[in-house]
This record gives C-alpha cells, sequence and structure tokens, in this order.
C-alpha cells in the first residue's frame, strides 16, 4: 500500500492524523521509487510561498533534521540547485520553479492518480496518462462550484476535481492547493493516446 499524500508532508504534531492514511494498492518497486523524491518534494514545496505554522513546523523539525543526516549535503544541494536568481524591487532575490522540477512533477501527478482512484473518479491511472503544472491563472467560480472538494487535513492539501463527460481527451480536472498557498492543476486524460492527441490539436489550432 501507498500513501497516496506523502507522509513527508505532516509535521510530528499531525502525525496522529488519520486524514493522511489515504493508501491505494501499489507494486513494491513503485511504493519504493518515491523514497528519495518524497522529502525533495517538501522541501520544494516548503520554500514555495509563504510560511505558514505547518511550514514552520516541518523546516524546523523533519527538514533541518534530514539536512544533518548523511544525504543531507546532496539533498541541500538538490533545493540549491532548483533556486534561481532573480531581479526583485533593484535586489537580488532567488525563486524556485516547481514546474521545472521532473522529480518534483513526478510525485505531484503520483498525488493526482492516488487521488483520482481514492475517491473512485477513475482507478489504475498511469503517469503517461496525467499533465500538471502550476495554477498559472484563475479558475472561474462557475467552474469552482461545480467541483468536488476534499482535502488531506486543510492546512496541507486541499484539492478539488471534477469529471468532464463527453470530452474527448479529458476525463477530469484536478486543482490541489499545498499549505494553504500553493496551487497546482492537474489533468486526468482517458489515455496516454488521448494526452498526445490533445497536444498535438492544441499545437494545430491558430491561437484566438
Amino acid at each position: 500500500m501507498d500513501h497516496v499524500i506523502p507522509r513527508a508532508l505532516y509535521p510530528e504534531s499531525k502525525q496522529s492524523s488519520k486524514i493522511q492514511r489515504i493508501t491505494v494498492p501499489a507494486c513494491q518497486t513503485c511504493n519504493g521509487s518515491w523514497v528519495d523524491d518524497e522529502p525533495h518534494f517538501r522541501n520544494i514545496l516548503l520554500i514555495s510561498g509563504e510560511p505558514t505554522p505547518v511550514v514552520n513546523e516541518l523546516w524546523q523539525g523533519k527538514t533541518r533534521r534530514r539536512f544533518g543526516q548523511l544525504d543531507g549535503l546532496r539533498r541541500r544541494r538538490d533545493v540549491a540547485h532548483r533556486l534561481v536568481p532573480v531581479q526583485i524591487a533593484g535586489a537580488e532575490r532567488h525563486k524556485v520553479y516547481p514546474a521545472d522540477d521532473p522529480r518534483f512533477m513526478r510525485v505531484l501527478r503520483k498525488v493526482i492518480r492516488g487521488s483520482s482512484h481514492h475517491h473512485n473518479v477513475r482507478t489504475a491511472v498511469s503517469d503517461e496518462e496525467v499533465w500538471a503544472d502550476v495554477q498559472r491563472f484563475a479558475v472561474p467560480p462557475e467552474f469552482l462550484t461545480e467541483m468536488t472538494e476534499a482535502h488531506a487535513d486543510s492546512d496541507v492539501l486541499e484539492y478539488r476535481w471534477a469529471v468532464l463527460p463527453g470530452d474527448e481527451f479529458v476525463h477530469s480536472c484536478w486543482l490541489l492547493k499545498f499549505f494553504g498557498r500553493t496551487p497546482f492543476i492537474g489533468v486526468v486524460f482517458h489515455s496516454a493516446e488521448a494526452m498526445l492527441a490533445s497536444e498535438r490539436t492544441a499545437i494545430s489550432e491558430p491561437a484566438s
């Protein structure tokens, strides 16, 4: 059984939470493949926005302890390599772009796939059938009201989904917000072929 929401996202104060114990069936190879990427996913999320009580507790607790372990130097380097220097108000700062991080996005797609299975939206979704990105635009309120709301502790992860009946390519759309401040969007396609066909259609259609 694999945890849909990485346990790395839960600080010590939430270890007794039952909501995080959402699990789905997984083969041993797949289940073991997240061991290295999920802490990295957490670390990138922690610096992708303003601090919150959960973020602060994770940073001072699990994250700092992990940085002090044998692989801590590599993990600090992994985070440092994702930081991009930018100019803000004439001063040099650094920003992180989760959508450009393959390891991060792989875990994000896993969360969507597992949530789809858990809520009986669509089961056995492969990684090749999911597209995800940082949410770069506001979703119309009328669409939000049609989506089903859920959470895995609201200050850790809030998410919504909607099935698109009759759509040729898309099965469902997902909105996820981590730590109350970092939003992402995901799309589950009917198949990997449908995802490729949708991409080809988008490329071939002229911009309006």
